[in-house]
């Protein structure tokens, strides 16, 4: 994809539109950035300028304790954006981000952004708005860790997973273990979870596939009914 097209499809993504005004806003104050699979984009605690948009590829975000072991925060995949605490003024990464392959990326300088910021209110208004979602959709998701136990958790995700296709068919983002530590349960039993929910004919799991079969969506189905 090309610079035009990612700043096209990260405004519709960030502030929900595109406009002449804030195409030359972001045209003007982004690039465009390469990384290989592995490298790592930022570590936790780094000082930093720039908001994510991931064009295409994967990362993971992540946390590590000084014995090395790590927490999973999230995995990004194509069309979504990181590292927007930096809107917050605080100038620092909160976690580590690692390519899980090939990357290609939009950087947004926040400095030069809140410069235009000062110089635009109706710009500022839909800053704040694009900020006010976000942060809705992360308390949602707070919301969602602290009553769900893992099965609910690994269902729910299984759900985001597939509203982007609608096939009925997911791709885990990242190996098993990598998953557990996602949903914070152990890798053994996020394995015994994926048997069981074989076991009751919700899905089929094949390596990193998984078939969502009838019983999955009929769940679906009775929970949007509640």
């Amino acid at each position: 994809m090309d610079r035009n097209k990612a700043i096209e499809q990260f405004l519709k993504r960030f502030f929900g539109r595109s406009s002449d005004d804030l195409y030359e806003l972001i045209e003007g104050i982004s690039v465009m950035q390469k990384r290989n699979r592995k490298e790592v984009l930022f570590l936790e605690g780094e000082e930093g300028s720039a908001l994510h948009f991931l064009v295409s590829g994967r990362v993971k975000l992540y946390r590590a304790n000084e014995e090395g072991k790590e927490a999973v925060i999230r995995f990004v995949q194509a069309g979504e954006f990181f590292a927007e605490i930096l809107l917050e003024l605080r100038n620092r990464y909160p976690v580590n981000a690692v390519a899980l392959e090939d990357c290609s990326l939009l950087l947004i300088d926040v400095h030069r952004l809140f410069e235009k910021i000062q110089q635009t209110p109706g710009l500022a208004m839909a800053l704040i708005g694009a900020l006010s979602q976000r942060i809705s959709y992360l308390l949602n998701r707070v919301e969602q860790l602290a009553i769900a136990d893992v099965r609910e958790r690994f269902i729910r995700y299984l759900r985001v997973l597939d509203q982007t296709h609608r096939t009925g068919v997911v791709f885990l983002p990242a190996p098993k273990r990598e998953i557990a530590l996602l949903l914070g349960t152990t890798p053994e039993t996020f394995s015994r979870l994926l048997k069981k929910l074989s076991e009751e004919n919700l899905i089929q799991a094949s390596g990193k596939t998984i078939q969502l079969l009838k019983g999955f969506q009929q769940l679906t189905e009775e929970s949007a009914a509640d």
